[in-house]
C-alpha cells in the first residue's frame, strides 16, 4: 500500500472554492482583480491560474496580518460588480432575471466575506 502525502489544506477553501465557481459566488473575479486586490494591500502577486492567485491572497495576507483588508478590498468589487447588474438591468430590462439572481448570489458572496471575517468562535 503506498503513503500518499498529506497535502496542506488551505484554511480558506470555503473562500477559494467560491470565488472559482461563479455559478454559486455570482461574480467573475479575474487574474488582475486578484493581483490588483494583493497590490492595494501590499502584497506582489505573480501572473498564475486564478486558482493559485486566490490561494496566495487569502494565504500570504492571513500570514502578514492583512487578511481583514483584503476582505474590505474584495467586498468593495463586489459592491462595484453588484452596482453594475442593478444599472445593466434598468438599461436592459429583457436581462433584468439573470442579472438580479447574479446580484442576489454576489450579496451571498458577501455574507460568507462577512463570516470569514469574523472568524470560527472555536478556534484557539
Amino acid at each position: 500500500m503506498k503513503k500518499r502525502q498529506q497535502e496542506v489544506r488551505s484554511k480558506f477553501i470555503v473562500l477559494e472554492n467560491h470565488f472559482l465557481n461563479t455559478f454559486y459566488s455570482g461574480l467573475y473575479l479575474s487574474a488582475g482583480d486578484f493581483i490588483a486586490i494583493g497590490r492595494q494591500n501590499g502584497l506582489a502577486l505573480q501572473m498564475h491560474s486564478r486558482e493559485m492567485l486566490i490561494k496566495e491572497l487569502l494565504n500570504e495576507s492571513e500570514a502578514l496580518g492583512t487578511i481583514n483588508g483584503v476582505l474590505s478590498s474584495l467586498n468593495l468589487l463586489i459592491d462595484d460588480r453588484i452596482n453594475t447588474y442593478h444599472t445593466l438591468s434598468l438599461q436592459y430590462p429583457a436581462a433584468r432575471a439573470p442579472l438580479t439572481r447574479l446580484a442576489q448570489k454576489s450579496n451571498g458572496t458577501k455574507s460568507l466575506l462577512a463570516r470569514e471575517s469574523r472568524g470560527n468562535p472555536y478556534e484557539h
